[in-house]
């Protein structure tokens, strides 16, 4: 890469292998391969006289303001998010990476994006529990809606979550920022995705969305689909077909042509208690 992008010459470069040293200066810099964290070369190179890890772009946030952590009020919400967009498609290299760490006496960690840890156990304990998998009992509900009437089928779920004592992170997805969806993606143990019908499939937002999702592979087991239509429907289809491949029970997918029914409603508690039941036993 350093020659594709930046036309090194062969001869001015060191190829160095998996924990190999090099001393420089009195200082002595260990390389530790960590693949897809998150480009193929990645390297994590650790100054052991000074006991600090240079991670590359993990243990990130896309932050410019505050040289350490401490100088941050809310840096473990831009890590999450960070987290989520960049890193949590590679847990499996996470895992990888975070085992060859564990041998390693670290008192500082300088990623390449954002603020310094000098409490370097804060960020470690919380890239395990990404890392791992573990989620809470929350759900993603992210929904478009053209005609109000997805909004309703979403607004009657939302609400039967709630009274189960389910965390809710909603998303309009006509207003909604990716990169804060990504962030809830990380620790939402269910996904609840609104699609209105737009010419015999899903709302393009929508399809944007159940992309990401699975672009981004999340820890989610439980997924619900709600969907309204006129004329024609089609979006349940499309969305269980992109979301296919991902190793999760979907739960409920709801297709109703018009405005929501009292019947129709019914239906929707009753998925939702359902959805919070798996959730709450998960």
């Amino acid at each position: 890469m350093a020659q594709v992008f930046y036309r090194v010459p062969e001869d001015r470069m060191r190829v160095v292998s998996d924990q190999e040293t090099l001393s420089v200066g009195g200082r002595t810099f260990r390389f530790i391969e960590a693949p897809m964290l998150h480009w193929p070369e990645t390297m994590f190179t650790y100054l052991e006289e000074d006991k600090i890890l240079f991670p590359c772009d993990f243990f990130g946030s896309h932050l410019a303001g505050g040289v350490y952590d401490g100088e941050v009020e809310d840096l473990m919400v831009h890590a999450q998010r960070y987290w989520g967009e960049i890193m949590m498609p590679y847990r499996g290299m996470a895992v990888k990476a975070l085992e060859k760490l564990q041998s390693l006496d670290i008192r500082m960690i300088a990623p390449s994006h954002g603020p310094i840890f000098r409490n370097p156990e804060r960020i470690l304990q919380a890239y395990r529990r990404w890392a791992g998998g573990e989620t809470k009992c929350k759900a993603a509900v992210v929904y478009v809606s053209m005609w109000n009437s997805t909004e309703k089928m979403v607004q009657q779920m939302v609400e039967t979550l709630a009274s189960e004592g389910i965390e809710i992170a909603l998303h309009n997805l006509a207003v909604a920022d990716t990169g804060d969806l990504a962030k809830d993606l990380v620790d939402s143990r269910a996904l609840v995705l609104g699609a209105p019908a737009v010419l015999g499939g899903a709302h393009p937002l929508a399809v944007y969305a159940a992309y990401l999702v699975k672009a981004l592979r999340p820890p989610t087991k439980f997924v619900v689909i709600l969907s309204s239509y006129g004329w024609g429907g089609g979006a349940v289809k499309q969305i269980q077909e992109v979301l296919g491949h991902l190793e999760v029970e979907v739960v409920g997918a709801l297709e109703v042509n018009g405005p929501p029914t009292d019947d129709n409603m019914r239906q929707i508690m009753e998925i939702g208690r359902s959805l919070a039941k798996k959730i709450n036993e998960a």
